[in-house]
């Protein structure tokens, strides 16, 4: 971890997707409550979720293939200035025009998606293969770090100033994050000057169909998604049923519920460094499996833990613990793409792999929902925990055969590992490397 801070090119993008993930939790967390204000109806609230989740869903995979067409640093630059733009609406206060909150939120959802996925196809001409689970990690460090800036401004700006604090805050982030990224762009291009875009030249929409088929036939990319889809409906599983639990089985309000679901972002900080710092030992392959089953053990406990005690203070430990596996799995799945994926359909791979979590999500949220008032919700959690671990096992025995080296790649060589090779030609002619 500490060897990619010393790199000017991935401090400056890695400090991007930071404000990008502060800007986009403060529109996560203050639109709903924007929403929920002026209706006081859950099930228009619920709306805003549906409009993105159905956008990452039928947008997502165009989004990644727009990240293989495109120089992604530019790509990631120019969509941090669209959604600088698509926020100006909120300036005005909407009231009961909820078709402009719905817009908004259906737009940012898909340049997130876009955004995310340039960012991890792109790291692999960032660093070497054997920093990627690291880099992962602080990628995965700085979405936990912005879960907890990001909301907590979000419910105090809503309280405030309504929309127009959204609106500020999010506008003044999304710009800092494309300076941040021209910045990052210029020092990748000192230290890279033979790295060429990932441009295409045939039809965007040819491209896009055989990019998922190509993504088909990877079995890299086919065992990861299967994981990762059973991750996804055990989400969408959580996501309805967590509030109920805490209802139901742990007899509290929604205040503990608030705290619990904070909590887990401070795990998720203390499971980036720890990954960080650890990633150059662990294969992507073994952290993933890893991740998976211990988030599902850890699940397990907490779910069946009302049998013993209800006090908060059990399940706040049990929350924060559990983010660190979490980050782990995540930093696994993200990095097994990067190396099993060549790097002009990496773009792709990455719009395919949101999309499918997103309806998988999606499938578990229609489930917890039909499932939830028709049986127990600790049953139903209990099997979302089971998913978790079926998860992991399918990321072991799926990935067994699988090696662990990155594919060839057009567009050159590692960042890190070119400059370290003009260091060797510098010394050798007896000048300074940049």
């Amino acid at each position: 971890m500490f060897t990619l801070l010393r790199h000017r090119g991935f401090v400056l993008i890695w400090a991007a997707g930071l404000f990008s993930g502060v800007a986009s939790w403060l529109l996560l967390t203050g639109l709903p409550i924007y929403v929920f204000g002026v209706t006081g109806s859950a099930f228009t609230t619920s709306a805003v979720f549906l409009v993105e989740l159905l956008c990452g869903i039928t947008l997502g995979s165009f989004a990644g293939a727009l990240a293989d067409r495109f120089d992604r640093f530019r790509l990631m630059g120019c969509v941090a200035v669209v959604q600088a733009a698509v926020v100006i609406p909120l300036l005005a206060e909407p009231g009961h025009h909820l078709w402009i909150i719905c817009l908004v939120a259906g737009a940012q959802a898909v340049l997130t998606q876009t955004f995310d996925s340039a960012r991890n196809a792109a790291l692999p001409s960032l660093v070497e293969p054997v920093h990627l689970v690291g880099a992962n990690s602080m990628v995965a460090l700085n979405i936990s770090v912005g879960r907890l800036i990001g909301s907590s401004l979000g419910g105090l700006a809503i309280t405030l100033e309504g929309t127009r604090y959204l609106a500020v805050g999010g506008a003044v982030a999304f710009v800092i994050t494309a300076a941040l990224i021209a910045a990052g762009r210029r020092a990748v291009r000192h230290g890279a000057a033979e790295s060429t875009p990932p441009g295409r030249t045939s039809p965007f929409f040819a491209n896009w169909r055989s990019g998922l088929a190509a993504m088909l036939r990877n079995r890299t990319v086919r065992v990861t998604v299967l994981s990762v889809a059973l991750g996804g409906i055990a989400q969408g599983l959580f996501v309805v049923l967590f509030v109920v639990f805490v209802s139901r089985a742990l007899h509290a309000d929604g205040t503990l519920t608030g705290v619990l679901r904070g909590v887990q972002a401070i795990g998720g900080v203390a499971g980036g460094l720890i990954v960080g710092m650890l990633g150059t030992r662990l294969s992507p392959r073994l952290l993933m499996s890893l991740g998976a089953t211990t988030f599902g053990l850890i699940s397990l406990v907490i779910w069946n833990g009302p049998a013993a005690t209800r006090q908060p203070e059990w399940y706040i430990l049990l929350f924060i613990l559990v983010g660190v596996p979490g980050i782990a799995y995540n930093s696994g799945a993200f990095a097994q793409i990067q190396q099993g994926v060549p790097d002009t359909d990496l773009g792709r791979a990455f719009g395919a792999y949101y999309a499918i979590y997103n309806t998988s999500q999606g499938l578990g949220m229609a489930a917890a929902g039909l499932l939830g008032d028709l049986l127990s919700v600790v049953l139903v959690l209990n099997v979302q925990a089971a998913l978790y671990l079926v998860s992991g096992v399918v990321a072991y025995v799926g990935l067994r055969s699988v090696g662990g080296a990155t594919p060839p790649s057009t567009s050159g060589e590692p960042f890190l590992i070119r400059r370290h090779k003009r260091r060797e030609v510098g010394v050798s002619r007896g000048v300074r490397s940049p």
